[in-house]
């Protein structure tokens, strides 16, 4: 019986020291990325959204966007709208460039049509994701 006792308060204290244990400490920040380096990232998350509406794949594309897009448009009613379809783009003509810190503008245009349609990326935290405002999945305007 004593046997039984001591495991117990032995598993006790290995727990109890085990809460103990300090926290390992944050990751360090990471390190800024260059005007260049942005523009290729955003470049990056656009062309990755509109392969993923190509493709039907609404919630990836919809998990692209960033939290305040999302807030402002519930998965059921984007993937709703995504369905209807949009432009092709010609995502090789794809132009990107830093707008500002944690920004990007990225430019496409249209394969049928010379007009290009502008993007924007913002960073969060160590990700960067598409702001839609307002219009369509296929065209959302920043």
């Amino acid at each position: 019986m004593r046997r039984h006792g001591a495991a117990a308060a032995l598993v006790v204290v290995a727990f109890g020291l085990a809460g103990c244990r300090r926290k390992p400490p944050p990751p360090p920040p990471r390190p800024a990325q260059s005007a260049s380096q942005a523009a290729q990232a955003g470049k990056a998350v656009v062309v990755a959204y509109l392969n993923h509406l190509d493709k039907a794949e609404y919630r990836a594309a919809w998990a692209l966007l960033s939290r305040e897009s999302q807030a402002q448009h519930p998965y059921d009613t984007f993937a709703e709208q995504a369905r209807k379809g949009g432009p092709l783009y010609d995502t090789g003509a794809a132009a990107a460039k830093a707008a500002g810190k944690g920004r990007v503008v990225v430019s496409i245009p249209h394969v049928e049509d010379p007009a290009r349609v502008t993007f924007e990326v913002a960073q969060e935290a160590d990700r960067w994701r598409l702001v839609y405002r307002s219009g369509r999945p296929w065209t959302p305007y920043p």
